[in-house]
């Protein structure tokens, strides 16, 4: 009788530990690394993306979280040719490359679903505050100006898997299904303007895959 006593408050326990780290009243750190490219449509260029997200998140009710992310990303337009003036020869040329660099605030909330000990599937909704700052750089890297800071608004939906490798560390891959972004009109006196834009982009057009290592308190 005793050994199927000891037995079954091990099993409990094991139990406990794994609901422990996502139950009400726990919080997680952590960050994630991305690179992807995207496309808002077929002929448009190609927009390479590399993120640094780091993260916060406290459990309202078991399985269930609230949290922020301060998305840091720097992007570059692929193939993207423009005009610039060469202060060295004194004429017009052809350059290359356009650089974004953007700071977000990000508020989520994010659902666990159990699917097995150690290993949960998510889904996570953000909202998203981001200030844009285009610059326009040489074939060797260097600064030539800044065209516009671009102000805008989205959402996001992304699904995931958190793989928990102990108590306290959690492995996680996520991919946006659909996300959502609103960008503001800069000013009438710049020489680059960027319209007001919707843009709506799937998990086809968008493949961002992201991976995160959590740790849980």
């Amino acid at each position: 009788m005793k050994p199927k006593l000891i037995i079954m408050v091990l099993l409990c326990t094991i139990s406990w530990r794994s609901h422990a780290q996502t139950e009400k009243g726990s919080g997680f750190i952590g960050g994630s690394l991305s690179f992807g490219t995207s496309k808002q449509n077929s002929s448009s260029r190609s927009l390479n993306t590399f993120t640094l997200a780091p993260r916060g998140g406290y459990f309202l009710a078991n399985n269930l979280a609230i949290g922020l992310e301060v998305p840091l990303n720097l992007s570059k337009l692929r193939g993207e040719t423009y005009i610039a003036w060469n202060d060295e020869y004194g004429i017009y040329e052809e350059q290359r490359g356009v650089k974004e660099f953007s700071l977000g605030i990000s508020p989520f909330v994010r659902k666990y679903i159990d699917v097995k000990e150690h290993f949960k599937f998510f889904m996570q909704a953000n909202l998203l505050l981001q200030i844009n700052t285009f610059n326009r750089i040489d074939d060797a890297g260097y600064l030539i100006r800044t065209d516009a800071k671009i102000k805008g608004w989205g959402a996001s939906i992304s699904p995931g898997f958190s793989y928990f490798v102990s108590k306290h560390g959690a492995l996680e891959f996520s991919l946006p299904v659909v996300s959502f972004f609103h960008q503001n009109y800069y000013a009438e006196e710049s020489l680059y303007n960027y319209d007001k834009t919707n843009n709506l982009r799937f998990a086809l057009q968008n493949f961002t895959p992201t991976f995160t290592f959590n740790y849980h308190f």
